[in-house]
């Protein structure tokens, strides 16, 4: 009987290690690919504007409508994490641009949940994020 339960608990633990490492999923394939902003969370997109996402290898590069961000980043596990010393243009924006860049940076560099699902992608949750589709 011991067998049995011992037997049980390594085939449950075995099955709770599978789910974990599912729900954390693999890494998308983002590098070389590009995201325009298909609905936005937590923040209203200054009028005419959108957000622009450019991943290479290892690096992640965003517009959203004025200066471009660049930096180093990765996305595994699940998470997107980008560098919080990202290289920023300078181009003398509006106000209400260059406070849409900060949301967006601050957005990115939140260590935000990143999936990609067929062609769309998803950074951030229900509150506070993005979602994209590939171009």
């Amino acid at each position: 009987m011991r067998r049995r339960s011992a037997a049980a608990a390594v085939v449950a633990g075995a099955l709770l290690a599978a789910c974990a490492a599912a729900a954390g999923g693999a890494a998308p394939d983002l590098a070389g690919k590009s995201f325009v902003s298909s609905g936005v969370r937590g923040h209203d997109l200054v009028a005419g504007t959108d957000v622009r996402l450019l991943f290479g290898q290892d690096t992640i590069s965003v517009n959203a409508g004025c200066n471009t961000l660049t930096g180093a980043a990765t996305w595994a596990g699940g998470v997107l994490a980008v560098d919080a010393h990202m290289a920023q243009t300078m181009m003398a924006c509006s106000g209400e641009l260059t406070d849409q860049d900060d949301w967006l940076k601050v957005l990115l560099t939140s260590d935000p949940a990143v999936a990609l699902e067929g062609r769309t992608l998803t950074i951030g949750d229900d509150a506070e994020g993005l979602t994209l589709e590939q171009e």
